[in-house]
């Protein structure tokens, strides 16, 4: 008994899916030889219902953001219910836009679907699909009887990838303008006796204000006037479609897989709007590789975004790849130059005639340019990438690989721009990473009268060049991939998940905040953005050389002392960069033992991450307190007295010789005195402690400025 309750309960799902395939079947059968069963299947299989909207989102620089601004509609409801209703008495063309990716033809598959059903109530026209890539789709149109044609409702796709649009190889005489209008005029007359005509196109084909309803030179037949052909836009997915494309695609048992998804969508929500890119994150998901940040992500979709543009375009192997090749080197030429002209008029288009002039020597025709690239016009005909990120991908990409230009880069409004820096380690004077510091004279050491003032403090006069410093001591994360990547770690150590650089291996200190990261999984707070501790000054040049060596852009290196101390007092002549005093919330000390007479302060017994402070004027953070940070310099008791003799020193590099090495700053287990601006102490080079860390400074392959050398 138990067993056929079972049986029964299981009939309604046995029935759905039969009824599904047999759905799938007869859709396969009517749209051959366009579809096959299995591409059917699939774009039935992970359909969310598309949404329609009345205005463009090439309105906005992302896409995503239009769903803040305009209602949006079910099509395929608004088709079956209204557009196609054979009680209707007004309308009968209409023109879906949307750029590549937005999901055109699969749109109009599963409308053709459901129009077309095995119950079909109250459907009494007949429905065709054609795809203008078929061919000669004017001999297709025109195959249809005229009697046929009335009572038929005609989808027609891609009416951007007509091959009647590009220039033919003997010149006709026309304009790519003229060129089109005569396409559509000839379109027009050839569907005028159909029920009901869709017709896709990429959005920048028909550019206009979205209220133009573009008339045609079709008479009405039952009043004055043509007809006219109504516009409509697809929407991109928010954040629900998203989550429901993830929930179909990996079901209810594979939540590994969907967890991973959604970080990944996470990463690149600007881009996982358009259904083609979300359609590649099993790409991401099963291909077991690790991408650990956004800007890989990115890459790996634009890459996806412009292979499925070749592989539409370019039947021969050797073209496509050319194409792709093209197409890449095009759309790094346009960022360029679109960021070039944003830094005169701070806009992130270009005119028709720039975009194609900057491709004159990219081997692009022009209608690849603007028919097959990531360029879109907007309803004032401006041209610009689809999304506004795409452009700064390819700014950073071009960061990445030219150092001079990152080195000028203005990160203004482009906060994605900054991310992928940051995450390639591109090093520039305006990233969130590197101050770019004018140099200046300055009076090194203390005045008599500061209060406890050391016998090594003698005040000389210094001037300092240009220098690119880092605004935070190096947190443990970037230390210990260094660790791991240039043998500093043993194979056992490296799986090894504590947190703080002990000598040659990691261990766990108490006191480490635990929380978990974006991926769910615990990690010590400590390991992403607290400095590195128990580093020496040997550790700490090792780590310069194999940056430099790694990055092959500059030299990456240990501040001077003089460099150091000019930067920390960010202009001030006061014994902290803060005034006076320097409280405990201001800097990480032990609070127990104030500056002079002041009130104690919190004793927090462990590091703080390196950007917990208010940086000083510089930019710097944790200058004073949390770690001492090592300098390149040899120690000299008597060294600045040896300057002051001298006048006005230049990029002191202290004595030439000598057995420790410079510690300047306080730690966080430090009285307050050991963390002024101009406190010195020192350490054997091999030295290790609890609270000693170091910062970079960095200078360009092209700067002048300290000739590139190592330590």
């Amino acid at each position: 008994m138990d067993a056929l309750l079972g049986l029964i309960k299981e009939l309604p799902k046995a029935f759905a899916w039969l009824y599904r395939r047999r759905q799938d079947q007869k859709a396969a059968r009517d749209l051959a030889p366009y579809f096959t069963y299995k591409e059917v299947k699939e774009k039935r299989k992970l359909f969310i219902e598309t949404q329609g909207q009345s205005a463009s989102p090439t309105r906005q620089d992302e896409p995503r953001f239009t769903h803040n601004y305009v209602p949006r509609e079910k099509l395929i409801p608004f088709f079956l219910d209204k557009a196609f209703d054979e009680k209707k008495t007004d309308g009968k063309y209409y023109l879906v836009l949307a750029d590549s990716g937005m999901g055109k033809t699969t749109f109009l598959v599963n409308l053709f679907v459901r129009y077309n059903s095995l119950f079909k109530m109250n459907r009494r026209f007949a429905i065709r699909y054609i795809p203008f890539a078929s061919g000669d789709v004017f001999q297709h149109i025109r195959a249809i009887k005229r009697e046929e044609a009335i009572d038929t409702i005609l989808l027609l796709d891609a009416f951007d990838e007509y091959a009647g649009l590009l220039p033919p190889d003997e010149p006709d005489g026309l304009s790519d303008d003229e060129r089109f209008h005569k396409v559509l005029d000839e379109l027009f007359d050839a569907v005028r006796d159909f029920r009901d005509v869709v017709i896709t196109s990429r959005t920048q084909y028909f550019p206009g204000q979205e209220d133009d309803p573009y008339e045609l030179k079709i008479p009405r037949y039952s009043e004055p006037g043509f007809h006219s052909l109504a516009k409509l836009y697809l929407s991109p997915f928010d954040h629900s479609e998203i989550d429901s494309y993830l929930n179909r695609k990996y079901g209810v048992f594979c939540w590994g897989k969907k967890k991973k998804a959604r970080q990944v969508v996470y990463n690149s929500q600007n881009l996982m709007v358009r259904p083609m890119l979300l359609s590649h994150i099993g790409d991401f998901v099963d291909s077991g590789k690790q991408f650990h940040n956004t800007f890989q992500i990115y890459q790996g979709l634009v890459e996806a975004w412009i292979e499925r543009e070749c592989n539409k375009r370019e039947h021969n192997k050797v073209n496509r790849e050319q194409l792709k090749e093209n197409l890449h080197k095009y759309s790094r030429l346009v960022a360029l130059k679109i960021y070039e002209k944003r830094k005169e008029s701070n806009v992130l288009w270009l005119s028709r005639e720039d975009a194609v002039e900057v491709g004159v020597d990219t081997g692009l025709k022009d209608y690849q340019m603007t028919g097959q690239s990531l360029l879109t016009r907007d309803g004032a005909l401006k041209w610009k990438f689809a999304h506004k990120s795409i452009f700064e991908y390819f700014i950073a990409k071009e960061a990445l690989e030219n150092p001079a230009f990152a080195w000028e880069l203005d990160f203004t409004g482009m906060d994605m721009t900054q991310l992928f820096c940051k995450e390639q380690g591109v090093v520039t004077s305006l990233t969130i990473n590197y101050a770019l510091i004018r140099g200046g004279q300055f009076t090194m050491g203390s005045p008599e009268r500061e209060s406890d003032r050391r016998d090594n403090e003698t005040l000389h006069e210094v001037k300092v060049s240009d220098l690119a410093m880092c605004r935070y001591a190096v947190p443990v994360a970037d230390f210990r991939r260094f660790a791991e990547e240039s043998g500093y770690l043993t194979d056992a150590e490296k799986e090894n998940r504590s947190v703080v650089w002990d000598g040659k291996k990691w261990t766990q200190k108490e006191g480490i905040n635990w929380r978990h990261d974006a991926s769910g999984t615990v990690r010590p707070e400590v390991e992403f953005n607290h400095p590195v501790l128990h580093v020496s000054w040997n550790d700490a040049v090792a780590y310069c050389n194999w940056l430099t060596e790694k990055r092959g852009d500059g030299l990456f290196r240990l501040p001077t002392e003089a460099e150091w101390e000019y930067a920390c007092r960010a202009g001030t002549v006061t014994p902290f960069n803060t005034g006076q005093n320097l409280t405990t919330g201001q800097a990480n000390y032990d609070g127990n033992y104030p500056y002079g007479k002041n009130p104690k302060g919190e004793y927090r017994k462990k590091t703080v991450p390196v950007d917990y402070f208010k940086p000083n004027g510089f930019g710097l953070y944790n200058m004073h307190g949390n770690v001492w940070e090592w300098c390149g310099d040899w120690y000299g008791e008597a060294y600045y007295e040896e300057c002051r003799k001298l006048g006005v020193v230049t990029d002191p590099r202290g004595p030439k010789t000598g057995s420790s090495r410079v510690l300047r700053g306080g730690g966080w287990n430090d009285d307050a005195r050991y963390c002024r601006s101009a406190y010195r102490d020192y350490g054997d080079p091999g030295y290790r402690n609890s609270n000693v860390g170091f910062r970079l400074v960095f200078v360009p392959q092209f700067s002048a400025a300290h000739p590139a050398k190592k330590e």
